[in-house]
């Protein structure tokens, strides 16, 4: 019978960050596949310029009152023609000032390809790896957006507001929302963060996501 961790050994490689380059993959004798804990999994990802950093400025963004309107906090959208898919890795947002309005926020998405393009401002962005390289064209994210028509798709369920302001004890700290790549964006579509809360007054939060682009 072939030796099948053998064959393994000899054909699967995994990344010697240290050197940049290719060390056997590890089976142990039961079989398993033996893993080091000493660099994190998007750690190459990074380094080769695949994962992005985007936040809203400072001031913040109102976290939105009607999830079956048009105005969304933010905008992650992958143009039309893109090469590349976008995959929504981990999101938080935190309290900037106002008085909070109490209810729930919501990830959301096109309903078609079809929808006209998002507009607003395009948010602050930070590479994975800090080599001086600028923003990618593949990927447009944009705080105080508008959305091309009412009443997107409800992906997922974001977190929660609870009615607070600066001078109260603030229930909310960070909201994290660690997407791990379950939600992939291909080219010609759109996701958003928008909130369905009461008004409260002048609320605004801060809102920072994390994405990988692979090819399509």
């Amino acid at each position: 019978m072939p030796d099948i961790f053998a064959t393994l050994r000899g054909l699967v490689g995994m990344k010697d960050y240290s050197s940049d380059s290719e060390v056997p993959f590890r089976v142990g004798k039961g079989g398993q596949a033996m893993s080091s804990t000493l660099y994190p999994e998007y750690y190459q990802l990074a380094k080769d310029g695949r994962i992005h950093h985007y936040t809203t400025p400072d001031e913040g963004v109102a976290p939105g009152t009607d999830v079956a309107g048009t105005a969304a906090a933010i905008v992650i959208h992958n143009p039309t023609g893109s090469a590349e898919d976008i995959s929504i890795l981990d999101a938080r947002m935190v309290y900037e000032s106002g008085t909070l309005g109490a209810g729930p926020v919501y990830w959301v998405r096109a309903p078609n390809s079809t929808d006209a393009v998002p507009t607003g401002t395009d948010m602050l962005y930070t590479p994975g790896y800090m080599n001086g390289r600028g923003r990618p064209g593949s990927i447009r994210a944009l705080y105080t957006a508008t959305i091309a028509a009412a009443d997107p798709t409800i992906w997922r369920m974001f977190g929660s507001l609870d009615a607070s302001l600066a001078t109260s004890v603030v229930g909310m700290t960070v909201i994290p929302d660690h997407v791990a790549g379950q939600l992939i964006i291909a080219p010609g579509w759109w996701v958003a963060i928008m909130g369905d809360a009461a008004a409260g007054t002048t609320p605004l939060v801060g809102i920072s996501v994390s994405v990988m682009t692979s090819p399509v």
